[in-house]
């Protein structure tokens, strides 16, 4: 993975062609319009993705678009984990809030991979800050490194299959009666 690492990595023309794909599947199609809210990892190819996939949504900043450093994939070692200054991506992706960063990196590390103790209080975070939201439909546009860790560490009903390069699934996210955060995958 070194051979093409790169500084917050931009999508490859592969990555683009997948998100305008993505963005044209029957759950965009059927839910899209229902979207309330856009979360984001901050990394400039969850925010293209992000604005590729859910196009219709995103024009004319017709919904709100958050972005959440807590969404990173797993931090560490290499460059493209590593995110652009907060003044650099508000000046880029207008139209998304990003007043929850940082202005500088303050996750990575260059010599250190975060260990999964990290990696799951980060999605706990994350998960968190979704389920007080007032919006009920939630776009979560992340990594899948992260989305691993997540059906790893979260109640999951059923089973949740690994999540393929820009794939979109559906779930159903609720918090049961011990505090613990259930994920569903649901057909579309």
């Amino acid at each position: 993975m070194k051979v093409d690492d790169a500084f917050d990595a931009e999508l490859t023309d592969d990555g683009i062609r997948q998100a305008k794909v993505a963005g044209a599947t029957e759950i965009v199609r059927a839910r899209g319009a229902n979207i309330e809210l856009i979360v984001s990892s901050p990394l400039t190819r969850c925010l293209h993705t992000g604005a590729l996939v859910f196009a219709d949504q995103v024009k004319d900043d017709k919904i709100p678009k958050l972005v959440c450093d807590d969404l990173r994939e797993i931090s560490g070692w290499l460059v493209n984990a590593k995110r652009r200054r907060r003044s650099e991506l508000e000046a880029k992706w207008t139209g998304w809030d990003f007043k929850s960063l940082t202005e500088e990196d303050e996750l990575w590390e260059e010599d250190r991979l975060e260990d999964d103790e990290s990696v799951v209080a980060r999605i706990n975070s994350a998960l968190k800050m979704i389920s007080e939201l007032p919006q009920s439909n939630i776009a979560v546009v992340a990594h899948g490194g992260l989305f691993r860790k997540m059906t790893e560490s979260v109640v999951t009903k059923g089973e949740i299959s690994r999540f393929n390069n820009c794939e979109l699934k559906t779930c159903t996210f609720d918090v049961d009666a011990f505090g613990n955060f259930v994920l569903e995958e649901i057909e579309c």
